[in-house]
């Protein structure tokens, strides 16, 4: 049976689809133009701004009928209304089990949240995942940061994050896509938080990287305008409800929203494998000079 990853080539969705091809799962990515999805998997065109492309999973020839899907929403206030339609597609095609990407500060009911809460007023079996943090946005959002000015730029001068890598977030995705039987009904099943194997700040981070890369590399604290320049270099408009949210996100971390994770109850959580050090170990090259 089929997985179709919707989100084109994300991050999570790339290292989920490697999983499943390991493990002979026959998977199918939906993608507005199919770029960065490997030549060896199969994509159809989707865009959650056009309907009219959500057929399209369910009609693709020579492969499986599709059994579960991983949902990648555009970010924003409220995505449910361009999700919602797809979501009774899929569900009217068979599909028997979702699992979307959410985030641990959004709560059911609120931006993607809005989409949890939604599966679970369908009853139709589902989970979505809760991850901290991404280590990989050393790699992505620090880039620049990192390789034109051996720093990295945040407005979190002492909060702890346990910042988690992207394979550790596709595993829990495999794992759910891949459960035997119906998902259980408890927190730690159908919402996970997921979190990395150690509390860090952005200072150990720096500290982690100078040590790697063999060059000082600082961690400096920027104000909440520079963090919106960072935004729009990024294609975030400072004066959009993203822009705002993510704001709000980021001071969140200071007042120690994402160290409070780590203290929950050991059913809420999975803690991923990944070390930060061994993450940057393992990629940095991305950043030598």
């Amino acid at each position: 049976m089929t997985t179709f990853i919707t989100g084109g080539a994300s991050q999570t969705g790339l290292a989920l689809a490697r999983l499943l091809h390991q493990a002979g799962h026959p998977v199918l990515f939906g993608s507005r133009v199919g770029r960065n999805i490997p030549s060896s998997t199969a994509w159809t065109p989707f865009d959650w701004d056009k309907p009219s492309t959500f057929p399209n999973a369910f009609t693709f020839p020579d492969l499986p009928e599709i059994a579960s899907v991983y949902l990648v929403v555009n970010p924003g206030a409220n995505p449910l209304p361009e999700v919602a339609p797809f979501i009774d597609l899929a569900i009217e095609k068979g599909v028997k089990r979702f699992v979307l990407l959410g985030a641990a500060d959004v709560p059911k009911g609120i931006e993607m949240g809005r989409v949890h809460e939604y599966l679970e007023e369908k009853g139709v079996d589902f989970v979505t995942l809760r991850p901290t943090w991404f280590i990989d946005n050393l790699a992505r959002t620090q880039l620049e940061n990192i390789c034109d000015r051996n720093e990295i730029a945040t407005p979190v001068p002492t909060g702890r994050v346990a910042f988690v890598a992207v394979e550790d977030i596709a595993q829990v995705a495999f794992d759910a896509i891949t459960y035997p039987g119906p998902t259980p009904k408890d927190e730690g099943h159908t919402a996970p938080i997921i979190l990395g194997p150690n509390l860090l700040t952005y200072n150990e981070l720096a500290e982690i990287l100078t040590e790697v890369l063999g060059r000082p590399i600082n961690h400096r604290t920027i104000t909440v305008d520079e963090l919106l320049a960072q935004y729009e270099s990024f294609g975030v408009q400072p004066d959009s409800d993203s822009a705002k949210y993510l704001v709000g996100l980021e001071l969140g971390l200071e007042k120690g929203d994402a160290e409070a994770l780590w203290h929950l109850e050991e059913g809420r959580k999975r803690i991923g494998k990944l070390m930060a050090r061994e993450w940057i170990e393992r990629n940095k090259a991305i950043w030598s000079k």
